[in-house]
């Protein structure tokens, strides 16, 4: 009969061991934790996972991570991963303060001045969206005062967000397995932001070297108890500490960005907006996606040059990518293909809340403060949009003074970003029921619509079994 039971209070290299155990002995899970400690467990990662290559044994090893007071730029880097689970904190839930910001070691002075700018538009915004929302929407006899009010200031927050500069500083927490962390770790330490590097250093030093918070000892000492066993050994001492910076990510970017630069220079500047793009050649849509990440030119526009290149040449492009891998890299991740392709232009803020779905492959292309901001109707309706469109229109002037790595976090959430979304029909179908929902932002309410009616134009019998929320079917007290 099937034995089953739940384990807890068990370091995660112990675990990880202890689980692999299963493909070699007779013992149970029980019996193989009793018989460990995290010194056979060193002995055992080292030879099946380092030497052996065994790399699977490390997805057994799940580990919790907080990264707090990052940046909003920095953060949307940490969660770009596959396999990432996790939260961070709600542009529409918590009010940012005005101090809580980094700051690059390239800014100069103005830079605070434009950082407290934004912020002032921030609380100018919420307080005008507030006043408005108000007014629209008069509370439910059924809903309670506190209920109402908290609703309608997370709908003013929606509005005001678009004024939060990326410098912005958020926390979040993630649960990862190791290898996981060791791929995302690698990925960080290749980033051209200084910020983003130091996070992946950081992430690094927390699992392998620094004691670890727990919360049995600290709710002990919390509550006067006894002392008790504080283990300060680090999480995973083993498999993270080869964890660096991704070499062939590194000579990849080298590469293309000389091969954007010979064969597609120049940059296709366009209003939100959602094209798709069915993949129908194998070879020149992984030539494309390569290209997408360096380039500032829309899929269709890198599509166009690619064929005036002929096959030939796209086959020499791949080739020589390709021929950079090192023994144990795998193939670059903008490489993988979804019968779906989706070209889109959308504001920061609402990419954000897309970049958390794990099932869409993404390429985004680098912030350029020319792609310029999105002006949404909500704000022309509240009589502000004028107003947000002359502050930020003087604040985008303000920015050709900055170095480029400081451009970057004084963009705000309404600054608009390219993107290449690769995915199959399970998970357009999951996007667009999930976020035209009447309880999501307005501006990804709006995309997730666009992204139907363009998958309707081309396959009409297929999207009439998504369950779309048309945007017009709007109830503000849905949560």
């Amino acid at each position: 009969m099937a034995e089953i039971y739940a384990i807890a209070q068990v370091p995660p290299e112990i675990s990880a061991y202890g689980m692999a155990r299963y493909s070699r002995s007779h013992a149970s899970l029980r019996e193989s934790l009793l018989a460990l400690s995290q010194e056979k467990a060193e002995r055992f990662l080292n030879t099946f996972y380092f030497a052996y290559g065994h790399a699977s044994i490390a997805d057994l090893a799940h580990i919790a991570l907080a990264i707090e007071n990052i940046s909003l730029l920095a953060a949307m880097d940490v969660v770009n991963e596959p396999l990432w689970d996790g939260q961070e904190r709600s542009t529409r839930y918590q009010t940012f303060a005005q101090h809580a910001y980094y700051t690059p070691s390239e800014a100069g002075s103005d830079y605070h001045h434009q950082i407290a700018a934004l912020y002032s538009l921030y609380q100018e915004l919420a307080q005008v969206a507030n006043q408005a929302l108000t007014e629209r929407f008069p509370p439910p006899p059924s809903m309670k005062d506190e209920a109402y009010q908290r609703t309608i200031r997370a709908r003013a927050l929606d509005v005001a967000r678009y004024a939060l500069p990326l410098a912005t500083l958020t926390s979040l927490g993630q649960i990862t397995n190791a290898r996981v962390l060791e791929r995302q770790i690698a990925r960080l330490l290749t980033s051209p932001w200084p910020e983003v590097q130091d996070i992946g250093r950081g992430m690094k030093r927390a699992v392998t070297e620094a004691k670890p918070f727990n919360l049995a000892a600290a709710q002990a000492v919390q509550q006067g108890a006894p002392a008790m066993v504080d283990d300060d050994a680090p999480v995973a001492p083993t498999l993270i500490k080869h964890a660096d910076a991704d070499g062939y990510r590194l000579r990849l970017s080298r590469r293309v960005a000389a091969i954007v630069a010979e064969f597609f220079p120049g940059e296709t500047l366009a209003s939100p907006t959602v094209e798709i793009w069915p993949l129908r050649d194998a070879v020149e849509d992984l030539v494309a996606g390569i290209v997408y990440e360096h380039a500032h030119l829309s899929y269709g526009e890198i599509l166009q040059r690619l064929r005036s290149l002929g096959p030939r040449l796209q086959q020499e492009i791949l080739d020589e990518i390709l021929a950079l891998r090192g023994a144990h890299d795998p193939w670059p991740d903008v490489m993988r293909q979804r019968p779906l392709i989706v070209d889109t232009v959308i504001d920061v803020g609402a990419f954000r809340d897309i970049n958390r779905h794990r099932r869409l492959d993404k390429i985004v292309q680098p912030l350029e403060p020319r792609m310029g901001f999105a002006v949404p109707p909500e704000m022309l309706e509240m009589g502000v949009g004028q107003r947000f469109e002359q502050v930020l229109d003087a604040h985008y002037r303000s920015l050709a003074q900055q170095p480029p790595l400081v451009q970057g976090y004084l963009l705000p959430l309404a600054h608009r970003r390219r993107a290449l979304l690769r995915m199959d029909w399970p998970e357009a179908a999951y996007l667009i029921e999930l976020r035209s929902r009447s309880s999501g932002h307005f501006s990804y309410r709006r995309w997730a619509n666009d992204l139907y009616r363009a998958l309707a134009a081309t396959w009409p019998t297929l999207v009439r079994h998504i369950r779309v929320t048309p945007f017009e079917a709007f109830d503000p007290f849905e949560r």
